[in-house]
């Protein structure tokens, strides 16, 4: 379990004028998107909101472009914390320190909201007291686009893969008891991480079944170099931080949950593949003979 009060700690102030909904927006090198990311929130039909833009020491125009954004938007909690940079687990850790709302969504600055984001997910916690986590299915855009569906919630399941992203609401009791974003997670897979720790807290998630948010594509990511690069030594260090359930016996299991997983998945892309070219009139491949 990792420490600290800048992680952990849940306590707000009791105050009636805080937000409902704080949007914690961290930004590395990412200010060419950060208005468009901004401009999403704002555009919610749920209006009672802050944002905590997060420049984690970026090297680019991120904090005078957050400024500007401030300044244009009078009338809407907008702040900007600034910090060196600490790594994007560390950057969501103080953002969501700093805020007071009651519920949580992390929002990368380079991805959007859908208009009822925050209007359908609030309305799942404010109805359903036991569900700590409101997740959503999302939409790729930009170098790709189609409609991703999550997956089902369950710790078993989580240790698998990842089954939501990391745009999704929560309760702050889920961020102070899970101790925060675990910042030896820095290259990558810290949103699976922190799930995973909130399901071995006892905390449920429930997916809304629509694409309420847009996730960017693009040619290089902290996704795409995390799996290209440190996969590996991600999925160890998961494993270290949650050692209860990761025994070895548990681990062998997971692995060939995985690989089914992997083949299924092989599988259908091949049969929509053969599907889209018998329907073009073209012969089938070899292997089909």
């Amino acid at each position: 379990m990792h420490e600290g009060p800048s992680r952990g700690s849940s306590t707000v102030p009791e105050d009636h004028s805080r937000p409902t909904v704080s949007v914690i927006i961290p930004c590395y090198g990412q200010a060419g998107y950060l208005g468009e990311a901004v401009a999403s929130v704002v555009a919610q039909t749920f209006t009672d909101w802050e944002i905590v833009v997060v420049d984690d020491g970026s090297p680019d125009d991120t904090a005078e472009k957050a400024q500007r954004l401030v300044a244009a938007h009078p009338d809407r909690r907008i702040r900007l914390l600034r910090q060196v940079n600490q790594g994007l687990p560390s950057a969501r850790n103080n953002g969501i320190a700093a805020s007071t709302g009651r519920y949580i969504l992390p929002l990368d600055a380079d991805n959007l909201l859908m208009p009822e984001m925050l209007e359908k997910t609030v309305a799942l916690l404010e109805a359903e007291p036991s569900v700590a986590i409101a997740y959503t299915d999302y939409e790729h855009f930009g170098k790709e686009s189609r409609r991703i569906e999550s997956g089902r919630w369950g710790v078993d399941a989580l240790c698998v893969r990842n089954r939501l992203e990391a745009c999704s609401l929560f309760r702050r009791e889920v961020w102070g008891a899970v101790g925060g974003y675990n910042p030896n997670m820095r290259w990558g897979y810290e949103d699976w991480d922190f799930w995973i720790g909130a399901a071995e807290h006892g905390f449920v998630g429930k997916r809304i079944p629509e694409p309420l948010f847009r996730y960017r594509i693009k040619p290089s990511s902290m996704y795409v170099k995390a799996r290209r690069h440190h996969h590996g030594e991600l999925m160890r260090q998961i494993a270290l931080n949650h050692p209860a359930l990761f025994t070895p016996g548990r681990r062998l299991g997971y692995s060939i949950r995985r690989l089914l997983g992997a083949l299924r998945y092989r599988a259908r892309s091949g049969l929509r593949s053969l599907y889209r070219r018998l329907r073009r009139g073209r012969p089938p491949p070899a292997w089909v003979a």
